[in-house]
């Protein structure tokens, strides 16, 4: 049984290398920069008009830490009843 576990280990290992290989082969190729394409990128920020976007309101922002504070707080206090 000893003789199993150990060659599943390393089995396990031995894939865990290579995925994380085939993992990197997959981001290289994503890869598309060459030395002779060069795109030109427009980017226009005014859009809409220049009211600007949802989360460019500072309500957005202190209402989302708000949210954010309570769950903190009621995951904080779930586990001190324990």
């Amino acid at each position: 049984m000893k003789l199993l576990t150990n060659i599943s280990k390393a089995s396990v290992n031995y894939l865990t290398i290579v995925a994380l290989f085939l993992w990197q082969g997959f981001a290289w190729a994503q890869e598309t920069t060459t030395s002779t394409t060069t795109k030109d990128v427009n980017v226009d920020l005014n859009v809409d008009g220049g009211s600007g976007t949802w989360y460019a309101e500072p309500w957005v922002w202190v209402v989302g830490v708000a949210i954010f504070i309570i769950i903190i707080v009621g995951l904080l206090k779930s586990n001190s009843d324990k």
